[in-house]
């Protein structure tokens, strides 16, 4: 999932404070403060660092967003924390055939949405079909395509608006919807042999298919709530939703709690669910997210007592390296299986219509190799050796029974860089023009920007320009691939090589470098089709070997999350790499 994002800074607050004398305040203050100020309506408040791009399961991708369809949303199956085993969900139990091909997962009898309706395994169906929809917006549809039919319902959908656009008003609404309804049922693998029943057939064995259906693309939605506000557009013959369906008073949920309020920008607050199968095991009253992306404004909210938990401050900043030196009992930092990482754009050309350069892979080496990446974690983000710096894409030790191939990454070489550049046609960097490195405001992706800039032009003799955009405009250009260069970061979804290395398969919806290799794709399939567990992460291994020779990306660092927290007042937070919560089971205690 894409991580960290930053929005607008909130002037809510209107206090200028430096950040080291905030600090030199937290500390003298202690864990939390003791303001008057201190939040005791029983609901656990904690900041967001981002507004949310959306609150439909299907169409998310940021971890903010994915956080909060925890809340809302209950999947077929949940992990415990911090230890990640799965546990039963909306599903009391599962079992998977002998020959793995086919699942089947029993609903439990006292499913309820928030408005009292029954969950049924028809609104799984429903959901997932809406992910495998082109131009639904759903970034993850590939995660779906290892269901029986799948690939071949999104691919026959995608033909059938090309040959809509050629003859738009041919065939009505109800004709195209219809005809949609009829072709997933007959071709692709999901049945409700009941109502509590759903059977899964699969296209090959995929051993982590349990844990792709707790991941919030997988949960279901209430069909009647979403379908009237569903409709086939007249002039693109696409199937779209109103996102009014997930505003508050109109989006019903399963989870442990239900939209109350949500103000952009500014706060979203999510009550008990009355019909949620487990309401006497929620801990706490209420959940209430407090947006902002000034991390001095989130971190007053939490001296003053107004907050319990900032889960998202980014460790790009120093503020972070300052808490940790005050050796505070409420800061919290582990390692985070996700990575910090440059894209290259690998399309003929760029956004400009001029041929592109980076689509060599001589130049992206290049690039990659003179990105001075201990000097960033010793001098920028300042956490030294907390911060691992990243020659593979998948970070050592997130899995445990996959070894990344680090010999394949690229070591700080700018004598070898030059020497590439050389060769691929551009001495001294000349001739390397109109780049620019992209990158979302807030988080301190200016800073490494800079780092990155200047050590490019001391040892390349490549001058890039600098470009700062505000969260949903950075994701646009990212996703449309509208620059040359672009910072992002990626964090593991599910605890599979595959949640890393299947992001740069060509027609994955989260390739915004465009990354384009036969034999890298080639590689994934193999894996897929291979039975034995040994094999399978030898061939993931040589695909994520083949990535890094490529270099559509320069990774940079592997993240570690920081978090603050008062354990003694917020229990049931737990902090882990995968950075899954269940917030319905966070108690607060009273100071």
């Amino acid at each position: 999932m894409h991580g960290d994002p930053k929005q607008h800074p909130s002037a809510r607050c209107g206090v200028a404070i430096g950040l080291s004398a905030l600090v030199a305040m937290l500390s003298l203050y202690g864990c939390g403060g003791d303001g008057d100020n201190r939040v005791g309506d029983g609901r656990l408040h904690f900041v967001s660092s981002a507004n949310h791009h959306t609150l439909d399961p299907q169409q998310m991708s940021w971890m903010h967003d994915i956080r909060i369809a925890d809340c809302l949303f209950e999947p077929l199956l949940v992990l415990s924390v911090p230890d990640l085993e799965l546990q039963p969900g909306a599903a009391a139990s599962w079992a998977v055939s002998e020959d793995g091909l086919t699942y089947t997962f029993h609903l439990r009898e006292n499913g309820r949405w928030s408005n009292g309706d029954p969950v049924k395994a028809s609104d799984f169906i429903y959901a997932w079909r809406r992910a495998l929809l082109p131009g639904s917006a759903a970034q993850y549809s590939m995660l779906f395509f290892d269901i029986s039919g799948a690939r071949d319902f999104f691919d026959w959908r995608a033909r059938e608006i090309d040959a809509y656009l050629d003859n738009p008003g041919q065939r009505t609404s109800e004709e195209l919807m219809r005809d949609v309804h009829e072709h997933f049922a007959a071709t692709v693998g999901l049945r409700a042999i009941n109502d509590l029943t759903l059977e899964v057939r699969l296209e090959h064995p995929v051993p982590y298919f349990p844990q792709l259906v707790s991941f919030a693309t997988f949960a279901p939605v209430h069909e009647p709530s979403v379908a009237r506000l569903t409709a086939v557009q007249s002039r693109t013959g696409l199937i779209q939703t109103d996102p009014a369906w997930t505003r508050p008073g109109v989006m019903v949920s399963n989870g442990p709690y239900m939209l109350e309020s949500w103000r952009p920008e500014q706060r979203l607050e999510l009550a008990p669910n009355p019909y949620y199968h487990a309401r006497d095991q929620v801990a706490n009253a209420g959940i209430v997210e407090h947006i902002t992306s000034n991390e001095q404004t989130a971190l007053l909210l939490y001296q003053q007592g107004q907050v319990h938990w900032l889960p998202d401050i980014p460790t790009a900043k120093p503020i972070v390296a300052q808490l940790l030196a005050a050796d505070r009992a409420d800061t919290h930092v582990i390692p985070a299986a996700g990575t910090y990482f440059y894209n290259f754009n690998c399309l003929p050309k760029l956004p400009s219509g001029q041929l592109n350069p980076l689509a060599d892979p001589r130049v992206r080496r290049a690039f990659s190799m003179a990105i001075d990446r201990k000097t960033i974690v010793d001098q920028v983000t300042r956490l030294g050796d907390r911060q691992p710096i990243a020659r593979t894409f998948i970070p050592p030790d997130a899995l445990p029974d996959y070894q990344p191939p680090i010999e394949a990454g690229i070591d700080y070489n700018p004598t070898r860089a030059r020497e590439l550049l050389a060769e691929a046609g551009y001495p001294d960097g000349v001739g390397l023009d109109g780049l620019s490195i992209l990158y979302n405001t807030g988080a301190g992706h200016e800073t490494i920007a800079q780092q990155i800039q200047a050590v490019w032009r001391q040892q390349l003799g490549v001058s890039v320009k600098l470009e700062a955009m505000e969260s949903k405009v950075f994701g646009q250009r990212l996703r449309s691939q509208g620059f040359s260069i672009a910072r992002a970061s990626w964090f593991g979804d599910y605890q599979d090589p595959t949640t890393f290395l299947d992001k740069w398969r060509i027609d994955n919806g989260n390739n915004d470098a465009a990354y384009s290799n036969p034999v890298y794709d080639a590689l994934l399939d193999e894996a897929a089709r291979t039975r034995d567990p040994a094999q399978r992460m030898h061939r993931l291994a040589l695909a994520e070997a083949t990535l890094l020779a490529d270099q559509p990306l320069a990774p940079i660092y592997h993240y570690v999350r920081f978090e603050m927290f008062d354990p003694r007042r917020v229990q049931g937070l737990a902090p882990n790499p995968w950075n899954r919560h269940r917030l319905e089971q966070v108690s607060l205690v009273s100071p």
